[in-house]
């Protein structure tokens, strides 16, 4: 079918829906008034929107200027604008496309005048947003070690989502904690006037604010935008909702697009309830479902389904295609995360020496930043290339630099590098003067900055307070060397983490504390592998290790690499081959969303966004025990694993019919997966021991098993009860 009608100038008649099937071809031909276009994981929406857009331009109902179309990232709007420009052979810069915040930045520099804000108003990123907010609180005296900034910086980013000014926030504010994060929001906006700045969540607030109280501005942009479109609209918060609202209500032609079982943003102020309500807030809606899938066999598409089906609040829809079936999910157990982890590689490289894949249609999902620890550290013993999405390397992160520097220092107290970086980490109250003071002093005599602490009442110009800080710094370290001589590495570790009160720390320096400390903790964990060593050796050793695993610059260059990324981060990609790890009770749930329906539901949409990336092949992982969060944990199979029907999963040989696939791990993936390096474990308690926990208190050892790895114990505690305790890992003492 061709378009016969009047094109724009310029442009050249082109076929845009022989293309498209039936569904698609009504929602990018519906007339004027409000759309709403339920788009499932991989049914081609962004040909939708592009093609809508085209559409209208071609069929003379807009000018490319009269469209409004709002994303969620900076790529989809520039690869939706290419097409569009494909599509019409015309240049579609004149149609204002691009995420809330570009689109609300363009507004305010055209119009906020007319509210009192300067068009030459600069943008505050999360650092100076958080940097601003410990500035405030110096001016309120309020103590960032009792009162973390981020949480700060949290409640006031949470308040202008909600469109709640700090005026507004006052007047909420019922506990002790928000009266003073009001104190500290109203100051920040004060320095914020006062610097000329807004912060991203300034964008939204204030054309909120600058539609709903300046008539003209708003009849302005109502008139020049006949047509407004929204992609991902279940990722949208209530700014962004009202905004959309603001512009789109008097002529009602709004179009958005998204899907209510992929909204999985709700710790960034998404609500879902945006798209399920968008036939009460217009009534007069046409509905369109895209349901065809191009992405996926029918086998992926229907063990994902049946985990979303059991959300009681989603728009009924079920996605097919003309794929075919496909191979069966692959539903495996392994021993532990060293275990899993190996599995993934090695069933990965069956698949490449097979010749069906390269490892970049490869992909790797975990529900936390802190599981990547493992393959990453598999992955790199056995040279095989990755790239890590959403994060530096495990080894690169901060937190584990600043433990590791630590422990370089303690072997190795002549590792100027290691000095330079803790000797301010946690803050010593140590200003460049100082330092620089204790480095001139250094130089002057010939001296590493080690060496020279020993002679810092030496340094006359030096405050006293300063050099207080640093005789507690080299007495820091020498305790830990003390300790490395004849103490388990873990020990040493505990040791450093106590004394230098580092989780405080982390909790003081952000909002991502928990996933920071998560971190320390994994590499605690790894850290345990080595306590079989000699006191001594096992620090050594375990240095060179992590040496050679963070010389990976090479890995970077090479064309081909297994992705390792958050389920979060996936959304809006996909690959041939998925493997999905950690999907057992309080991981994937994960705890937080036991107590909280909404949160539950939101875990259920997390596990059909990753389910729904696979193309071809769906691995399933999940361990019978797994060290994380620096225990060690025997955890039970997901409850998502129990809701596939046995005839969509593949039945391990071995395994009678009727037998879930779960409770046992297909032979040929993880045949021969095992820790590399033999370790020798030593039975250290047995029943009927009376043992200390640092944190629980006395108990009473009911039952100790020797495993692979470790040596575990059954523990009845006076106070918590019965706990399962890795004794490589627990803060344990026999009395």
């Amino acid at each position: 079918m061709t378009i016969e009608t009047a094109a724009p100038s310029g442009a050249v008649h082109v076929d845009l829906l022989s293309k498209l099937n039936p569904e698609q071809r009504a929602a990018v031909t519906a007339g004027d008034g409000p759309l709403l276009i339920f788009a499932g994981a991989g049914t081609g929406k962004t040909r939708v929107l592009t093609h809508r857009i085209a559409w209208l331009i071609q069929q003379g109902r807009a000018q490319p200027g009269e469209v409004l179309a709002v994303t969620f990232t900076n790529k989809a709007a520039r690869e939706m604008r290419g097409r569009v420009e494909q599509l019409l052979n015309l240049s579609a810069t004149a149609v204002w496309m691009g995420t809330f915040h570009a689109i609300a930045a363009r507004i305010l520099r055209r119009d906020g005048s007319a509210a009192g804000i300067d068009r030459r108003f600069v943008i505050y990123d999360e650092g100076d947003r958080l940097n601003s907010v410990k500035r405030v609180m110096g001016e309120l005296r309020l103590d960032e070690k009792r009162y973390p900034p981020g949480a700060f910086v949290q409640a006031i980013s949470h308040a202008k989502d909600e469109l709640q000014g700090a005026s507004e926030f006052a007047q909420a504010a019922g506990t002790h904690m928000e009266e003073l994060a009001a104190q500290v929001y109203a100051r920040y906006e004060a320095f914020l006037q006062g610097n000329n700045a807004l912060d991203f969540d300034d964008l939204l607030l204030r054309t909120v604010r600058l539609l709903r109280e300046q008539g003209e501005v708003l009849e302005k942009y109502q008139r020049r935008f006949k047509y407004v479109m929204v992609d991902e609209y279940q990722d949208t918060n209530r700014a962004q909702y009202v905004m959309v609202q603001l512009l789109a209500q008097s002529h009602r032609n709004l179009a958005v697009v998204g899907d209510d079982d992929q909204s999985i943003y709700q710790f960034r102020g998404a609500d879902v309830r945006n798209i399920l309500s968008f036939e009460r807030d217009y009534p007069e809606a046409r509905v369109v479902k895209l349901e065809r899938n191009y992405r996926s066999t029918q086998t992926i598409l229907d063990a994902a389904y049946h985990v979303i089906r059991h959300n009681p609040n989603r728009a009924d829809k079920r996605l097919w295609t003309d794929r075919g079936a496909g191979v069966r999910v692959v539903v495996a157990q392994t021993y532990d995360e060293q275990e899993e982890a190996l599995a993934v590689a090695q069933e990965a490289l069956r698949l490449v020496a097979q010749g069906d894949v390269r490892l970049a249609d490869v992909a790797v999902l975990y529900r936390t930043n802190a599981q990547s620890r493992a393959l990453e550290e598999v992955l790199l013993r056995r040279g095989v290339p990755y790239r890590l999405i959403g994060g530096p390397r495990f080894y690169e992160r901060r937190e584990v630099r600043d433990v590791l520097a630590y422990l370089r220092l303690t072997a190795n107290p002549r590792d100027s590098l290691s000095f330079s970086r803790v000797i301010n980490v946690p803050r010593r109250k140590l200003g460049e003067k100082s330092l620089a003071q204790l480095g001139f002093f250094a130089d002057a005599h010939g001296l590493t900055p080690w060496e020279a602490l020993s002679r810092v009442w030496e340094m006359t110009e030096l405050a006293s307070s300063a050099a207080r800080s640093l005789e507690a710094f080299r007495q820091l370290i020498e305790e830990l060397r003390q300790a490395a001589s004849s103490r388990r590495l873990v020990e040493v570790i505990d040791l450093l983490l106590g004394r230098t009160g580092y989780e405080r720390y982390l909790t003081e320096t952000g909002s991502d504390a928990q996933e920071r400390w998560a971190n320390v903790l994994e590499l605690r964990g790894l850290a345990s592998e080595y306590d079989g060593l000699p006191p001594g050796e096992g620090l050594q050793a375990f240095l060179e290790e992590v040496s050679l695993m963070s010389d990976v610059d090479t890995l970077e260059e090479r064309p081909q690499g297994l992705t390792l990324i958050t389920l979060h981060m996936v959304k809006g990609l996909e690959f041939p081959v998925v493997f999905m790890l950690g999907m057992e009770e309080g991981l994937f749930p994960h705890s937080r969303s036991f107590d909280s329906p909404t949160g539950l539901e939101e875990e259920r949409r997390l596990a059909y966004v990753g389910m729904t990336r696979a193309r071809d092949r769906l691995y399933l992982f999940h361990a019978f025990r797994r060290h994380l969060w620096g225990n060690a944990q025997l955890n039970l199979p997901s409850r998502f694993l129990a809701d596939l029907p046995p005839d969509l999963v593949d039945a391990p040989a071995g395994i009678p019919a009727g037998v879930p696939a779960s409770d046992q791990a297909p032979a040929q993936v993880i045949e021969a997966a095992r820790p590399s390096i033999a370790l020798k474990v030593t039975q250290r308690y047995r029943q009927g021991d009376n043992v200390e926990h640092r944190s629980w208190g006395r108990g009473r050892v009911l039952k100790s098993t020797l495993t692979r790895t470790d040596e575990e114990l059954i523990v009845k505690f006076d106070t918590v009860g019965v706990k399962i305790l890795a004794v490589s890992l627990a803060p344990i003492v026999k009395l």
